[in-house]
């Protein structure tokens, strides 16, 4: 498609662009970046790196929303040395020699053969139509090559001369393969989290259960211990390869910041020093730790989602898949090759670091210092605060939007921090919103901690993104892997400790689901077909449209409502209500659909009146109302790319502009602890809650809803701006339609040009 000519230009910005890091940078849930060694940056989302023979040089695989691109840096100084842009490529790259390397192909459905003399690219080995290469392996005397294919669960074996030797399936997301010294190949899936034995001959002779989601396999340089980075777990499994294999460890790796549960360090790459130590990669705390006798020893802080690692004798390299932190994007326009960098998808590129080994030495590695000091300390909070079981709040309704940033929509109120230029939605288009804003406070320092809506709905859902969903939406977005995955509730998917509903369910706590990840009734589409959440069956409301642009949200807040009076009449309200609003995403400027515009205010309207009829009920006095935006990928915000409106609405919501700093689990963990629920991953559980927001003496003035000031029912003219680009999006499910033409489109029709 022509866009990927202008990603294509993009990348080749980004790989000019090398420079150390910085000593501090601040992510969205106020965690720091303190990364140690020396970085430099590279593309977006490198998925792996490996050592050349000679250790001179080191290969990194970008594999993210820009164009797959295979780049070759000296070792020493990090400087680039060669970039070969791909068809498509995933995981580890593997060195044949010093000037030839093998990758996995992705959708191109084979392994790669790349020849850094020449830059050519030649197609060697096939798995099967649309098995998605994912990853491969090498046997220790070069004389067999394996690959799996994530979406077909094939496990593929070939002779170095490309002659088939025998395939098996090992289910659905095969994650990582290594040969073991005596040929056996170890084949670890995601789907049901085992580890596959197959020898030589490709048969299935062991079958072994690991912790959940194993992401990364290692060998020992004896071959008696294999390693498994169990992501989900926070575990590092260890297995003796004397026949029969058996496990022989299980070693907690994540660090806890003194809170209740582990999930969410996501460690998802390894590599041994020796025998008998372990690097480990531990994405979701930015760290790498070193494991010996079967414990931490020491941790040392890196980049933002460390998810590759490579080992000389001296020194430590890892890919961190999102480099070193937010970005502003006032200047976001996608379809002008100057801006497009500005895209959060792009704009969040990754980088690659130097560590010495020495380093992990040191006393604040070996005490954790280093490391500790890029946490948020545990909030102190205020003993009266209403967030908290048995208080004066005691039913919750978590409204979720899409898509939008702070400064589109409230950039135009007075005394915040907000840029008036950008706000192509403000108070004409969403005056309920900015009603809301003004009476129950302005959150103008709040942040998704997704940047696109596959992982934003898992943010706002759980408080965590898996690594599977991490890995795999940037390719996605990319458009290099048609599979939409990460809301259907599979098992690769689905994080350790699940999702609100599943910690309502478990809890004991009454709750009803409208439309978030239920799907569209009637629908035949494989990933929205209600009941795809377990923990949702019996639990949602059937009547109620999910996904479905063409559908009003007025329609649902009037479905919403129904069942709402009827809860009232009956006064066994639930104690936790999901709502999903969507269409405030927009189908930007598609000929006869509604504009945006009218998109906007539509979502606007279903906003104020759900407000309005829980302000106008007997349940006002005891609700808190909580609105955010599943991401913010969709438009320019002067202060960070990933940086939304957030709204609360309740008596005891305290008005006035609130300068804390929140983000997307801060919401979550204001919901659990008003309901009583422990909390899901270690970020809701080391998050601040919303207490700034609020306040212990109640207004009960109602709500009223505020008529629209914009025609709800204007619609795109045939051959108006942008409607050709837009007649070609595919709006069918979320973030399907490419969102750097969608945001392009609505730069042309609002956007200010400076």
């Amino acid at each position: 498609m022509w866009y990927r000519a202008i990603l294509a230009a993009a990348l080749v910005g980004l790989a000019c662009g090398a420079a150390a890091s910085p000593a501090r940078h601040r992510l969205p849930n106020s965690w720091h970046l303190r990364p140690v060694g020396t970085g430099v940056g590279v593309g977006t989302m490198p998925q792996g790196i490996a050592l050349s023979p000679a250790g001179k040089r080191i290969a990194v695989l970008d594999a993210g929303a820009a164009p797959a691109a295979l780049r070759v840096l000296e070792a020493r100084s990090l400087e680039t040395q060669r970039i070969v842009t791909l068809p498509d490529g995933f995981g580890n790259p593997i060195w044949l020699d010093r000037s030839t390397l093998l990758v996995a192909g992705g959708k191109s459905d084979e392994v790669e053969r790349v020849d850094l003399r020449n830059g050519s690219i030649l197609g060697i080995d096939a798995l099967g139509r649309g098995s998605w290469c994912a990853g491969i392996a090498l046997s220790a005397h070069h004389t067999r090559l394996a690959a799996i294919g994530d979406r077909n669960g094939r496990v593929v074996a070939f002779d170095m001369h490309g002659r088939r030797l025998w395939s098996a399936t090992v289910g659905a997301h095969p994650s990582a393969l290594a040969f073991e010294a005596n040929g056996t190949l170890v084949v670890a899936s995601r789907q049901d989290s085992k580890l596959y034995f197959f020898n030589r001959l490709g048969r299935l002779v062991e079958r072994l259960a690991t912790d959940t989601h194993p992401a990364a396999l290692a060998l020992s340089p004896d071959g008696r211990t294999l390693a498994v980075a169990a992501s989900d777990a926070g575990r590092i499994d260890l297995f003796s390869t004397r026949a029969p294999a058996k496990e022989i460890a299980r070693i907690d790796v994540a660090e806890r910041f003194g809170v209740g549960n582990h999930f969410g360090s996501s460690p998802d790459a390894l590599t041994f020093e020796g025998n008998a130590s372990i690097f480990v990669a531990l994405a979701g705390e930015n760290q790498i730790a070193l494991v010996r006798n079967d414990r931490v020893v020491a941790r040392l802080p890196v980049g933002w989602y460390p998810d590759a690692l490579a080992a000389s004798p001296s020194e430590i390299y890892v890919a961190d898949g999102k480099g070193e932190g937010m970005h502003a994007n006032p200047a976001f326009r996608p379809l002008e090759r100057k801006t497009y960098t500005k895209y959060v998808a792009i704009l969040t590129a990754g980088d690659l670091r130097r560590i010495s080994r020495a380093a992990f030495d040191a006393s604040d590695a070996r005490n954790f210092r280093a490391e500790r000091a890029t946490i948020l300390p545990l909030a102190n909070r205020p003993a009266t605060s209403v967030l908290r079981a048995g208080g004066p709040i005691r039913h919750v309704i978590y409204i979720i939007k899409e898509n939008r940033t702070y400064d589109q929509v409230l950039g135009d109120i007075k005394r915040a921090n907000g840029d008036p230029q950008l706000a192509w939605f403000g108070e004409r288009v969403t005056p309920n919103q900015h009603a809301i804003a003004r009476r129950f406070g302005v959150l103008d320092n709040a942040y998704t901690d997704a940047q696109v809506s596959a992982d934003g709905h898992n943010w706002t859902d759980a408080a965590f993104a898996n690594d599977y969903v991490e890995r795999f939406w940037p390719p996605n977005y990319g458009g290099r892997r048609p599979l939409y995955d990460f809301q259907n509730g599979a098992s690769p998917v689905v994080p350790q400790g699940g999702y609100l509903w599943d910690d309502a369910l478990r809890s004991g706590i009454s709750f009803r689901d409208y439309g978030e990840d239920t799907g569209v009734p009637r629908s035949t589409s494989p990933t929205y077909l209600a009941g795809n959440m377990h923990g949702l069956i019996g639990h949602f409301d059937p009547a109620y449209e999910g996904w479905n642009l063409r559908y009003s949200d007025l329609l649902r807040e009037a479905e919403w409502d129904r069942e709402f009076r009827a809860f009232v009449e009956r006064r066994d309200l639930p104690a936790l209500e999901i709502v999903y609003f969507p269409n405030d995403h927009t189908e930007a400027a598609r000929a006869g659909a509604l504009t945006p515009k009218a998109y906007v205010a539509q979502n606007d309207l279903a906003v104020g009146r759900l407000v309005d009829a829980v302000s106008h009920s007997r349940y006002w006095r005891s609700t808190a109302i909580f609105i955010v935006e599943d991401d913010a990928q969709n438009g320019p915000d002067h202060v960070s790319d990933q940086r939304s409106t957030f709204y609360v609405a309740s008596p005891y919501a305290r008005g006035g502009v609130v300068k804390e700093r929140y983000d997307t689990a801060s919401v979550m963990r204001s919901i659990e602890l008003i309901l009583g629920l422990p909390p899901l991953s270690i970020y809701d559980a080391s998050a601040r809650p919303l207490d700034a927001a609020f306040t212990t003496k109640p207004n009960y003035t109602p709500f009223t809803a505020i008529a629209p000031l914009t025609n709800l029912r204007a619609t795109n003219p045939a051959h108006g701006v942008g409607a050709r680009r837009s007649a070609a999006m595919d709006f069918r499910i979320p973030d399907a339609a490419d969102p750097t033409i969608a945001n392009a489109v609505l730069w042309d029709l609002y956007g200010v040009k400076r």
